[in-house]
């Protein structure tokens, strides 16, 4: 019942939100942070009406005997960015283009330097928006979750749900724009496999720190490197399928990348 009561709470008024401003013509990034923050208010009023603990991690973030999981939370997802990227380029060889630098009259590796230590101090101012979606679906759906259908499932549903959230947005162009075959519903699924992988990292960080700080930085780090491909995109090229973090490709780069850590988590 419990999460019955969470998802009606996030589902509806995150939507309600997200369409009535659109509607309005207020939607837009700012808007966007801010609703990260409903998952966690309807924790709370979850909480509130169920009596129950609200979320199954730590507010302590340990960093003295987590240090190297927040690190790999903190630089990883500039990692796992480029990777993903690279792999899309070397596929779509014809939708590379270095525009970017004509405009800003910049080389590459001064380019590169610059968005590595923008998306840096990046990660930790958007990690205080990005609490607010973890608090909900690492902090309180996962473990509910995990409790009825074991931890597998639970990282696949609540990634599916987790998609599924965004699809307002999603129809908006937000994360994939307008102008891609099979639009929206493509790209509804693409964002539920990008949520079932990334949502995979946060709840492993999660568990090894037993923090919600952890998964809160991933996903602050995701959001601040995660477009970094689009900038060498071929302007006019549909971005479905990468080079962004979200894109099909990168998704299931990122996803094999994961192999390694469970391995090592059912060793552990």
């Amino acid at each position: 019942m419990n999460i019955l009561i969470y998802l009606l709470i996030s589902f509806t008024v995150s939507w309600s939100i997200w369409l009535g401003l659109n509607a309005l013509g207020l939607f837009g990034t700012i808007i966007s942070a801010l609703i990260m923050w409903l998952p966690a208010s309807s924790v709370a009023v979850t909480k509130l009406i169920t009596k129950r603990k609200a979320i199954a991690f730590s507010w302590k973030p340990s960093l003295r005997k987590n240090l190297k999981f927040f690190l790999l939370a903190w630089f990883l997802p500039i990692i796992l960015t480029s990777i993903g990227c690279i792999v899309y380029f070397l596929v779509f060889k014809e939708n590379f283009t270095m525009q970017i630098l004509e405009t800003t009259s910049m080389e590459l590796h001064q380019f590169l330097l610059l968005a590595i230590a923008t998306i840096i101090p990046g990660s930790i101012f958007n990690m205080f928006f990005a609490l607010g979606e973890e608090i909900g679906w690492r902090g309180f759906l996962t473990p509910e979750l995990s409790k009825k259908s074991g931890r597998t499932k639970a990282y696949i549903l609540t990634g599916i749900i987790w998609g599924v959230w965004h699809t307002p947005v999603n129809i908006m162009g937000y994360n994939y724009g307008l102008g891609y075959s099979g639009y929206p519903i493509t790209g509804i699924v693409a964002m539920c496999l990008s949520c079932i992988v990334l949502g995979t990292w946060c709840s492993y960080l999660a568990e090894k720190t037993e923090s919600i700080w952890a998964p809160a930085l991933f996903h602050g780090s995701i959001n601040a490197a995660g477009a970094m491909g689009l900038m060498f995109l071929r302007p006019g090229t549909p971005y479905l399928l990468g080079p962004g973090i979200t894109g099909i490709i990168p998704s299931v780069i990122t996803g094999l990348l994961f192999i390694p850590f469970m391995r090592r988590k059912h060793n552990d």
